[in-house]
């Protein structure tokens, strides 16, 4: 009888150890973006934003930290804005496997209607053949001071996003040259960060 009334206890502690609350390990890190604050100057975070793309889905500004984005803001009217358009799937392949997006913000059509149809946006993408995002903008999102909006005085005005999510340069006009120069200096420049 006294060996029983020793073994239940110790069976029980034995059995228990486990029945602590645990925690739960989750493989989610917290999220990159910390900043409260954000703004249209170089070195800023922009403002985050959502937009319709070609496919009726939300493409979010912040959902692709980590990537360097290259915004073309552009209005169908726009001669230089076309040829943007025409070399766009040829400047994405030529960095697609250094995490580069390349995302039209459409403005304007060629009457200058803001926000532009949503058939003028299937068209500007089926015409160009564009295989990157064409999201449906209106003026709402600009103001040329960059107080309140994206400072936009001419078209088409590119702005390149780092992956630390910071505005990194403005380009107004278009360039080919320009555009490959800067993320071409990025990359190396991530190169000889992570070679130090």
């Amino acid at each position: 009888m006294f060996k029983k009334r020793v073994l239940l206890p110790f069976l029980f502690l034995i059995g228990c150890g486990g029945c602590n609350p645990t925690t739960v390990e989750t493989s989610e890190e917290p999220s990159p973006i910390t900043w409260e604050e954000c703004g249209y100057e170089i070195g800023e975070h922009p403002c985050d934003f959502t937009l319709e793309d070609q496919n009726g889905d939300d493409w979010n500004l912040y959902s692709n930290y980590g990537s360097i984005i290259i915004l073309d803001f552009s209005t169908e009217w726009c001669a230089y804005c076309q040829v943007a358009a025409s070399e766009a799937n040829t400047f994405t392949a030529m960095y697609e496997d250094d995490d580069v997006l390349y995302i039209t913000i459409m403005i304007e059509d060629r009457y200058g209607t803001s926000p532009p149809p949503e058939d003028m946006i299937d068209y500007w993408v089926q015409y160009f053949g564009l295989t990157e995002a064409v999201l449906r903008g209106d003026r709402n999102m600009l103001d040329a001071s960059g107080e309140n909006g994206w400072p936009i005085q001419a078209w088409p005005t590119f702005f390149i996003i780092d992956r630390e999510m910071k505005l990194h340069k403005k380009i107004q006009g278009y360039s080919s040259s320009a555009l490959m120069l800067e993320i071409d200096n990025m990359l190396v420049e991530e190169t000889t960060q992570d070679q130090q």
